[in-house]
């Protein structure tokens, strides 16, 4: 009966001890990757780029972008919908300005170079605050469709406009007699005005909007935004 009871315990421990084992083992294996994003807009992104976030949007405007702000609304007032899309990558701001001036240079099978006038004060307005852009045209179920793809180096963005980011919570928060002061300041600091800082589809103003992405991440950015007028 001793033997008996003594070989009972000794199986219980054993039990006890593997199960034990099993825990720390599932407590201790590595985390499942999380799961890709998918880009919904059919442009391809750079080699060695991952999604970190997309959204899809609805926005309405009064007027047209003009050709020299880049924007993706450039089809005159009214309503548009769109998709915005994050993505990060280790590669250097250089590396990501020279994949952009080659798109805009032989754009990807199915898209144009938007029309302007003249982008390069907006470009070398953009490069001061460690961006890059460039503006491509398509067709979508008969539809005109713009897209605008920003490159941007977060760190440097901080630095440059981060003063302005506070300026620019200020002005959100005070009545529109009381905003000429902020505005002036920001276009003294900046060349624009805050309203120009705030368009989520223009350069700067979908870097800033980004911003919050990159807050922890020593990565570079890059932007896709497109557009259809409804």
């Amino acid at each position: 009966m001793n033997r008996l009871l003594a070989s009972s315990l000794c199986c219980a421990v054993a039990l006890g001890a593997c199960s034990s084992q099993q825990g720390r083992q599932a407590n201790n294996a590595a985390p499942s990757p999380a799961p890709s994003i998918a880009n919904p807009i059919a442009f391809p992104l750079y080699a060695n780029a991952r999604v970190l976030s997309t959204k899809a949007y609805t926005q309405t405007v009064n007027t047209a972008g003009t050709a020299t702000s880049a924007s993706a609304l450039s089809e005159g007032g009214g309503t548009y919908s769109g998709h915005e899309v994050v993505a990060a990558t280790p590669s250097s701001f250089v590396q990501l300005t020279d994949w952009v001036h080659a798109l805009d240079a032989k754009p990807p099978q199915g898209y144009t170079t938007a029309p302007a006038v003249d982008l390069n004060q907006a470009r070398a307005q953009a490069k001061r605050f460690g961006l890059d852009f460039a503006a491509f045209q398509t067709q979508q179920n008969g539809k005109k469709v713009g897209l605008l793809v920003v490159v941007m180096d977060p760190a440097r963005v901080t630095t440059k406009l981060g003063p302005v980011l506070d300026l620019i919570g200020k002005y959100r928060m005070l009545p529109g007699a009381m905003r000429s002061g902020i505005d002036s300041q920001v276009k003294s600091r900046t060349g624009m005005s805050v309203t120009e800082a705030m368009q989520p589809d223009s350069p700067i103003g979908a870097a800033l909007s980004a911003l919050d992405e990159f807050q922890h991440s020593n990565q570079r950015g890059i932007l896709l935004i497109d557009a259809t007028k409804q």
